[in-house]
């Protein structure tokens, strides 16, 4: 005798696999950090520094700063970044400077992170960290002096323009340019920021770029 028999036309729900990595939104902006540098760490990486630029601009939260001994070494740093978060389910929106022969400096986008590797040397010709760490960069208004009593205003009206620059730089790397036709316009200006930063220095002996945040 036939039996009537339910069907059930909802699609079966996939079982996860153990070990499956989480979705990316499932990650924090500190927790993307902490692989980041300890990937960085792993690769023996120098000097390794990290701005929490939260509520300062808005196209990431924090940037990541390192240094490497070779060109070889900076490739070597980026590839254990981008393993250790493809590990953690996440890609990266782009990487930069990681197939020039002989690059000075590999960027890794992050979205929520950027990871900027570099070569000493380029590192200390953009000051990036020094960038962020004056006026509208990633200090809180509790650290940050008032401008009556800090740099012209003139100067800091150059270090926003600064920051804008970058900003613009990275969107052109957003849109498929290359890392050198990305920073070329900034490098046209890089005269005057130098002399601002300078000035800022010499006006604030003790305001030195501050230690690593670790997440």
């Amino acid at each position: 005798m036939n039996q009537d028999k339910t069907i059930d036309n909802t699609p079966p729900v996939a079982a996860q696999a153990v070990g499956t990595a989480p979705s990316p939104e499932q990650h924090s902006a500190e927790s993307i950090v902490g692989w980041v540098v300890a990937a960085l760490e792993d690769l023996k990486a120098i000097d390794i520094r990290v701005l929490d630029v939260r509520g300062h601009c808005n196209f990431t939260d924090f940037m990541v700063f390192s240094s490497g001994t070779s060109d070889r070494h900076l490739k070597s740093q980026a590839n254990s970044v981008i393993v250790q978060l493809k590990n953690q389910g996440i890609r990266p929106m782009g990487v930069e400077g990681d197939e020039v022969p002989a690059t000075e400096w590999v960027l890794v986008d992050l979205v929520d992170v950027i990871v900027h590797i570099m070569l000493p040397e380029t590192r200390d010709h953009y000051q990036l960290e020094k960038l962020w760490s004056a006026p509208g960069g990633h200090q809180s208004t509790a650290e940050r002096p008032s401008l009556s009593s800090s740099a012209s205003a003139a100067s800091v009206a150059s270090l926003a323009g600064g920051q804008s620059a970058y900003a613009l730089a990275l969107e052109k790397l957003r849109q498929g340019a290359d890392i050198e036709t990305a920073i070329g316009d900034w490098d046209d200006d890089e005269g005057q920021l130098d002399d601002d930063l300078d000035d800022w220095d010499d006006e604030h002996p003790s305001n030195d770029t501050p230690p690593a945040h670790r997440a």
